[in-house]
């Protein structure tokens, strides 16, 4: 239960206001002595040989992906690593990188997750602000991970290393307030910033968690989420706690936004978390889930409208890393308005204007978060730390377990229903496809590219995509060049945060105050994107349609035609989704997928992809009914060989009567009427086989391809003889030579 609290306003009014400050049930049970370890090893005891992680090609148990984790962290032991040390984790998507993880919680350490495409420049800056101990990596990402200067580690290395003494679930003076993992988020001063979770923290969220989700040991978990997003932690460890079966998904299934909803009902899976671009861009439902859990970003209400189904639950979550993942909830439904909802058991929630006194309800104000899920604050940071997590100034009215607050930088309200309604950020700080990003680190990496003045970032919205668009000031006599600028960040920055344009501009807009002007900025005219190669007009129909599809994706008046799709227009997998989407509308383009585009780059290169299947002109459907005499002699002559086919169908087990008939008058041993009987079946079965195969070539002969006239002769002819091929047993026959002489189908 929620409460919306009334209590005497800081702003020196005598009577007591309503105040927005809320609270979570309490649930002093979902807070225990415990660690991520023994979390896994209870399910383990319990659920051992339940399916724990399935990936449509692997599945393995809960007691076999123990093990394997218990064999890596003792390798990980025997290299030195503890409780309180951190080592990176850095590896493909995948079963193996999650056993990976159970083991460096084994061994007591905290993981510090890297996404997949992080550039090795960027794991390199994080592993040494966080001094961590060395690197868990795949073999074939060894040579890379070499230049990040410290200890590289394989699964397979560790494993080797293991001297066979038992791991147990909690190491050796690991205690639930050291460190279960740190997330490095974008920095506003160029330099990424760690959020420390201990394990205090991440096992009450996830019991806090499950205790409004009601996750249970029949479901099957959808697996997607980056490592490197603390909603992974969600996704993951959740199911590990109710003993569900996790669903990983493959770099290939998430890369094919078109198959996947059919992979997700073949694999019954039950439960999908992730941010809402994701499920917004899947073009069918998915009839087995029963739950849909979204945070990251803004959810549009027609997605609500989309996804909802009766028995189907879906729920709105909000949360900074700083809060462990989730801190308010909502079940969202067609037709109503889409808020954050309120605060999960043992969560607080506070809304303050500058003052940081309370604000009525109905006000905007910045959110203030508290309770256990509140994380320990920003690794080596301490003045940030001070900055962001503040002393409880209202005296932890909840409850002990409320002495800190962190300082969201969310503009909310509190609706009259009691919900949080989130408004935006205050601070330059945004979230892009469920990552949060600080612009000004953007900003800052744009700033030491030779001939660039000055940069400013922003987040637009153009026909409902979302996407970074950098704004440039260059040097005197120096041309922007947007291929140029996006190479050199994809080195220094993850993906998500390099810009899908870049527009030069001769100066920024600029407020009174003198800060940029970023609300004029998204409202800018973008030119076409900068990219290598003159633009030209399409050759074709196919390179105009693709030219249309990708100015309404990718928000640009005109695109050069060999210009990449990824490298130099700024295009991501979710683009591309939506991309082949819209090119879908055409029929005659229909059989375009994902493959195509990140294959051929280029939209000249997709367009000579699709001409050279070749493009199906559009099928004529109309039909004209055949004559009705033609009809009725057909009709006639089914009727006239139906006694045929109905004698030859009832003629074994009639023989099978008849015989058992007269051997039930003789005094003959069961063993050799059994044998009688057995004779007669497989001597009607052996003789009606012949018959069958004696009069399809009789009637029909071999079957030609061709175009024959419905209800004719030909029709009739090779009707009879599929009736009369259906008699045989053909299962016995399958892989024989006679399935050539019965085959009904053209050759």
């Amino acid at each position: 239960m929620n409460d919306m609290t009334t209590l005497s306003a800081t702003t020196g009014q005598a009577s007591p206001t309503v105040v927005a400050m809320m609270a979570g049930e309490k649930r002093p049970d979902l807070l225990r002595d415990e660690v991520l370890g023994e979390i896994l090893a209870a399910t383990v005891q319990a659920r051992g040989g339940h399916p724990a992680l399935v990936d449509g090609t692997r599945r393995l148990s809960y007691d076999e992906v123990w093990a394997a984790a218990g064999r890596q962290a003792r390798g990980l032991a025997l290299q030195g690593v503890g409780p309180g040390d951190l080592v990176g984790l850095w590896m493909p998507r995948g079963i193996d990188l999650l056993i990976a993880q159970i083991a460096i919680t084994r061994a007591g350490a905290a993981w510090v997750p890297f996404d997949a495409e992080a550039p090795v420049e960027r794991i390199a800056v994080c592993l040494t602000d966080a001094q961590a101990k060395g690197l868990v990596t795949c073999a074939a990402w060894t040579g890379r991970a070499v230049a990040t200067g410290r200890s590289v580690w394989t699964p397979e290395a560790l494993a080797q290393a293991d001297d066979g003494h038992p791991t147990p679930a909690r190491a050796a003076g690991l205690t639930r307030e050291h460190p279960a993992y740190l997330i490095y988020t974008s920095g506003s001063t160029g330099t990424p910033k760690a959020i420390v979770i201990s394990h205090r923290n991440i096992c009450h969220f996830l019991r806090s968690g499950n205790a409004l989700y009601g996750i249970g040991p029949d479901d099957v978990v959808f697996q997607g989420a980056s490592v490197a997003f603390d909603l992974s932690m969600e996704e993951i460890w959740t199911p590990y706690l109710a003993g569900a079966t996790l669903f990983v998904a493959s770099p290939e299934m998430m890369g094919d936004a078109e198959k996947l909803p059919a992979i997700l009902t073949q694999a019954g899976v039950t439960v999908i978390d992730t941010v809402p671009t994701l499920l917004g861009i899947l073009p069918a439902d998915v009839p087995s889930l029963k739950l849909i859990l979204l945070g990251g970003e803004a959810l549009p209400p027609a997605t609500v409208q989309k996804w909802s189904q009766p028995g189907r639950r879906i729920l709105n979550t909000y949360g900074p890393t700083e809060a462990t993942v989730v801190a308010t909830a909502a079940a969202v439904r067609p037709g109503e308005t889409v808020t954050i909802g309120r605060p999960i058991a043992n969560y607080t929630a506070y809304v303050v204007n500058e003052a940081m006194a309370l604000v009525a309800p109905g006000e905007q104000g910045e959110l203030l978060i508290g309770g256990p899920g509140v994380a320990r604050g920003y690794h080596g940071r301490p003045e940030l730390t001070a900055e962001k997590f503040i002393v409880n100034p209202f005296g932890q009215p909840f409850g002990p377990e409320d002495p800190v607050l962190y300082r969201s930088g969310d503009a909310v309200s509190v609706d009259e229903a009691g919900n949080i309604v989130f408004h935006g950020r205050i601070d330059d700080q945004i979230k892009i496809r469920g990552f949060r990003v600080e612009l000004g680190e953007i900003e800052s990496k744009l700033a030491e590219e030779p001939g660039v003045n000055q940069a400013a970032v922003v987040m637009r919205t153009d026909d409902e995509i979302e996407r970074l668009v950098a704004f440039v000031v260059a040097e005197p006599g120096v041309a922007v060049d947007g291929a140029v600028l996006r190479a050199a960040l994809r080195d220094k920055l993850p993906p998500y945060m390099v810009p899908a344009h870049f527009e030069a501009v001769g100066s920024l807009p600029r407020m009174v105050s003198g800060k940029v002007d970023r609300r004029m900025l998204k409202a800018a005219p973008l030119t076409a994107p900068s990219a290598q190669g003159e633009q030209e007009p399409p050759r074709n129909a196919t390179e105009a349609a693709l030219l249309d599809a990708a100015k309404r994706v990718l928000g640009a008046s005109s695109l050069p035609l060999e210009a990449d799709f990824f490298v130099d227009l700024g295009g991501h997998s979710l683009l591309a989704a939506r991309f082949i989407s819209i090119v879908r509308e055409t029929p005659a383009y229909a059989g375009i997928t994902l493959q195509d585009v990140y294959g051929a780059r280029t939209l000249r290169g997709m367009a000579a992809l699709l001409d050279g299947r070749g493009i199906a002109e559009a099928q004529d459907l109309s039909f004209t009914p055949p004559p009705f005499l033609r009809r009725f002699l057909c009709g006639l002559a089914q009727a006239a060989v139906l006694p045929v086919i109905i004698g030859l169908a009832t003629t074994q087990w009639l023989g099978i009567f008849v015989t058992y008939m007269l051997l039930s008058g003789e005094d003959l041993p069961l063993v050799w009427q059994i044998f009688a009987l057995l004779g007669v079946y497989v001597g009607i079965t052996i003789v009606t086989g012949f018959a069958a195969i004696a009069l399809k070539w009789i009637v029909l002969g071999r079957t030609q391809p061709g175009v024959y006239p419905l209800w004719g002769v030909y029709y009739f002819r090779w009707w009879f003889a599929s009736r009369i091929a259906g008699l045989v047993h053909l299962k016995w026959l399958q892989s024989t030579p006679v399935m050539r002489v019965l085959n009904t189908s053209p050759t």
